[in-house]
């Protein structure tokens, strides 16, 4: 299972993958001052995502995963609005095993100096993760 909640909480699986039904995929929503609207940012091929995992509670934590790809890395030849994070069974195995869920923190950056989801005034943007069904007890 990889599922987003409210489009911040990632719920994934340990040992599961992204495929076409289950996919991280994000917007960066940016300001128009022309217009004073809120418009979705157009990721090109050469910008660079980089998503980060941590441990929770605390950001100077050990790092738990980290992916770091450009857009066309990823298969991006034209600009787009929900670039998708691929993660395979070995990314999703680098959780801890344990018999229930646990709780980290992540980012995801842009071109290593935006941080487009992290912490905010809304708290810390989780990703839970689930043991496999061969882990519980």
């Amino acid at each position: 299972m990889i599922a987003i909640e409210d489009n911040q909480i990632i719920h994934l699986t340990r040992g599961d993958t992204t495929d076409d039904f289950h996919r991280i995929a994000f917007y960066y929503p940016v300001l128009n001052f022309a217009t004073g609207e809120e418009e979705k940012y157009k990721f090109k091929p050469t910008d660079k995502i980089t998503f980060v995992v941590k441990e929770k509670k605390g950001y100077d934590k050990t790092e738990v995963l980290r992916k770091e790809y450009t857009l066309r890395e990823l298969g991006y030849e034209e600009e787009t609005e929900y670039p998708e994070i691929p993660l395979t069974e070995e990314d999703t195995k680098a959780f801890d095993m344990l018999s229930k869920k646990k709780t980290y923190w992540y980012d995801i950056v842009l071109n290593d100096t935006t941080t487009i989801l992290g912490y905010d005034n809304e708290g810390a943007k989780k990703l839970i993760v689930y043991p496999e069904a061969s882990e519980i007890d």
